[in-house]
């Protein structure tokens, strides 16, 4: 069967205009290390989600950043593509199945062999947990993380399959725990689609359980979100240096910030 002599798809059956682009296989003959093309049967749908770079993340939790290359005839995914490829060590018929995180922009990807079998990262376990933290944010002008902490961070950071959002790594400081004001990045904002003053919830993990928080707060004019989390701080017995990991998920539609002791 002859492929796709745009996109090189042999099951592709042309641009069909789906209107969601869910789920869609990057096939083996529309991939190499370089570069990959998205199939035209989901190409329209695709390019109104993305925008010229978004975040793929394994099933082992590490995330690449993917540049989009949209042509009048083709889109192409470059970028963090190739270290994906090489890390997988993909082989020529290996296929890619791509789900689409529509809350986030993102995707899950899942590299196959012909017989179905998934790709496992081929990365050594240092070149692991180095690529599982290249995909994690760290706050600016924190102090250093002591082993321990690392040790603890890694282990968390590594369940984030489970997250939607990239995590964010911050100490707090003095006005996070003494003055109850936290602020939440603009990044995190926007993908966040927060309104401009409401609630939001919390959860904390790593030590007593919650049901949650609702956790009241404005958008600043820096595009921040400046959360008022005293009930939080008091429950959980937050101080000044406490390490912790902050992603966001959402569940059921409502955006939810996690808060995780490390």
């Amino acid at each position: 069967m002859a492929g796709c002599n745009i996109c090189l798809d042999k099951s592709c059956d042309g641009e069909q205009q789906l209107p969601e682009v869910e789920r869609f296989v990057i096939s083996a003959d529309s991939w190499n290390r370089d570069r990959a093309i998205v199939p035209c049967k989901v190409r329209f749908a695709f390019n109104s989600v993305v925008g010229d770079s978004f975040e793929m993340c394994t099933v082992q939790c590490v995330r690449y950043n993917v540049s989009v290359l949209k042509r009048s005839s083709k889109t192409f995914l470059k970028g963090d593509w190739s270290l994906f490829v090489d890390h997988h060590d993909l082989k020529s018929g290996d296929n890619v199945l791509m789900s689409y995180k529509p809350h986030v922009g993102s995707f899950n990807c899942v590299p196959m062999a012909p017989d179905g079998d998934v790709r496992i990262s081929a990365l050594n376990e240092a070149e692991y947990n180095n690529q599982i933290f290249s995909g994690t944010s760290f706050t600016l002008r924190m102090s250093e993380i002591t082993d321990d902490e690392m040790k603890r961070l890694l282990s968390i950071v590594k369940w984030s399959k489970r997250w939607t959002m990239t995590p964010l790594v911050h100490r707090l400081t003095t006005t996070d725990a003494e003055r109850f004001a936290l602020k939440l990045k603009k990044s995190l904002i926007d993908k966040l689609n927060l309104e401009p003053a409401v609630t939001i919830q919390f959860k904390v993990y790593g030590g007593e359980p919650c049901d949650g928080h609702d956790v009241r707060y404005k958008i600043m004019t820096d595009g921040r979100a400046l959360c008022q989390w005293k009930e939080v701080v008091e429950d959980h017995g937050f101080a000044v240096g406490q390490l912790m990991v902050c992603p966001a998920v959402m569940y059921e539609d409502d955006p939810v910030v996690i808060v995780w002791k490390v």
